[in-house]
């Protein structure tokens, strides 16, 4: 029998004003390019500080809710399978 291969583990999505652009990629389960293609496509403000991306809620919530509910059902659906 083969051992079961786990998934790394990720923190929960806090609500907070700013996400670093990468977290939300992951918590969605994309890559942060095709996550930055996505909000560039549907004229979401992303700032940049250095290298670091970061998406305000507002945004978020404003142009694209139904992205943001995504993300936001499928970090619950990972905590709860996470925790079974």
């Amino acid at each position: 029998m083969r051992p079961r291969k786990r998934r790394p583990r990720v923190a929960a999505l806090p609500i907070q004003a700013l996400y670093p652009l990468s977290h939300l990629a992951v918590a969605m389960g994309v890559s942060h390019r095709r996550l930055q293609r996505l909000l560039k496509a549907e004229d979401v403000k992303v700032y940049r500080a250095g290298r670091l991306m970061l998406v305000p809620l507002s945004e978020l919530e404003e142009k694209v809710p139904a992205l943001w509910e995504s993300a936001r059902a499928a970090e619950s659906l990972r905590r709860a399978l996470d925790d079974a």
